[in-house]
């Protein structure tokens, strides 16, 4: 058994035996998936230096960018244009200068940049391209949500073209980030689906995993090697939010595991109630 089987089993083997079947546990009663991008549909390692080597005298405003979006982390705003505001103000003091040249930089110079990077360095990881062809091809319940805005354009420099069918939101969808709660439940909405129907795959459990767990989703945490953001053990117990407070379930595992699972089962997420 490979590790990413053993993570996909997560929860579902007790210590002394083995489960019926992980499917059983993981896509039990789901009817839709909600995908990251950065970091889930491709591997985004070297992303940062990719961006600074395309024009390194961006490099200050690239590294306060990072900064300033750590500080909304989990934040939520009546509407989109009201995030924008609040985002680009705090840029702009970080940066030394006003909030409407640091919109103009950021949708203008940043994330077109980010665009030609992601084509010019970047792939889909295996299966991407022809998972979401066969979904594509369905009247399905799939979304992909992202913390940066472009999401159509980022996943077609990566070759993924979507079509109606699967649903794609930013922070210009929600005026959030994750992990707020209230996008998660709104794409659930979208779906026609009740949030516990719903299951988020995603590389960080801080973010993804916490706004699902918030929003009552299941979550599947993408092996990624990457020990800062998670560390595989299919026996460990689920994390807590906050002390005493309620468990996430959690699965995990690697994405050629989990690709073939949904692959077996895709017509899961289209069936009518």
């Amino acid at each position: 058994m490979s590790n990413g089987q053993a993570g996909l089993e997560s929860y579902a083997k007790p210590a002394d035996g083995y489960p019926s079947s992980h499917t059983s546990k993981l896509l039990h009663k789901i009817r839709g998936i909600v995908f990251d991008f950065d970091g889930t549909l491709f591997d985004n390692a070297m992303l940062p230096f990719y961006l600074i080597a395309a024009f390194p005298p961006d490099w200050f405003s690239l590294w306060r960018e990072r900064f300033i979006r750590k500080r909304f982390t989990g934040c939520e705003y009546p509407s989109p244009e009201e995030y924008y505001k609040a985002f680009f103000a705090a840029f702009g003091k970080a940066c030394y200068r006003s909030p409407d040249k640091m919109r103009n930089w950021y949708f203008n110079r940043f994330m077109p940049r980010m665009v030609r990077v992601l084509k010019r360095h970047y792939k889909p990881r295996p299966g991407v391209i022809e998972m979401f062809g066969n979904f594509n091809a369905q009247t399905s319940r799939v979304a992909v949500y992202s913390d940066y805005p472009l999401v159509k354009e980022r996943m077609e420099a990566l070759g993924i073209f979507c079509g109606p069918n699967i649903r794609l939101y930013g922070p210009d969808s929600f005026g959030a980030q994750k992990p707020a709660a209230g996008p998660f439940r709104q794409i659930a909405k979208d779906m026609g689906l009740a949030p516990e129907e719903v299951i988020v795959i995603g590389d960080r459990e801080e973010t993804d995993g916490a706004g699902a767990h918030r929003a009552g989703m299941r979550f599947f945490c993408l092996e990624t090697g990457r020990r800062r953001y998670f560390l595989l053990d299919p026996y460990r117990s689920p994390i807590k939010e906050k002390p005493n407070g309620p468990s996430l379930m959690m699965y995990a595992g690697a994405w050629e595991d989990l690709n073939k699972l949904i692959m077996e089962k895709y017509n899961l997420f289209f069936e009518e109630k």
